[in-house]
């Protein structure tokens, strides 16, 4: 490899008069595009939205009551089952998060209470201790909600 009385190597100084000339080919001083130059398209600047909110883990349940339905991490609307529940106070802890905008999900026991609440998409919804008189017997339990709410769902009962 040869080099210049300066010491540089003389590709290097080639390397870099190229890239110096290949730059004054493709735009000017003015910023006017020369001829036959494609413009570039314009930068635009990237939106990255929000994470949505964890879910928290479902509860422990309480020492003295039964756990009669536990259902965590779940999207959308779902028939969780059909239980058989004993008359008494039925214990129900429910989170939930909207992906995007507020999100409506309702919480059904057939028999007994429905739960009707808004779950925000920026937060997550907590609800706990919820108890109910229940009559017992066979309890269907079904979630209705849109696509994008996500949520946990903790179903326990007292002893008798």
């Amino acid at each position: 490899m040869s080099r210049s009385p300066a010491g540089t190597r003389v590709p290097a100084l080639l390397a870099l008069g190229c890239l110096l000339v290949l730059g004054a080919c493709t735009s000017s001083s003015t910023g006017a595009p020369q001829p036959g130059a494609v413009p570039a398209p314009p930068v635009r600047p990237s939106v990255t939205a929000a994470p949505a909110p964890t879910l928290a883990a479902l509860p422990d349940p309480a020492t003295s009551n039964r756990p009669v339905v536990a259902v965590t991490a779940t999207r959308g609307p779902a028939a969780v089952g059909t239980v058989d529940l004993r008359p008494g106070r039925l214990w129900i802890s429910l989170d939930c998060v909207a992906g995007e905008g507020p999100g409506e999900l309702a919480l059904i026991l057939e028999p007994g209470p429905r739960f009707d609440l808004e779950c925000p998409a920026d937060e997550v919804y907590l609800t706990r201790n919820l108890d109910q008189d229940h009559l017992g017997g066979q309890t269907s339990i079904r979630v209705e909600t849109g696509p994008g709410v996500r949520w946990n769902l903790l179903v326990e009962q007292e002893p008798s």
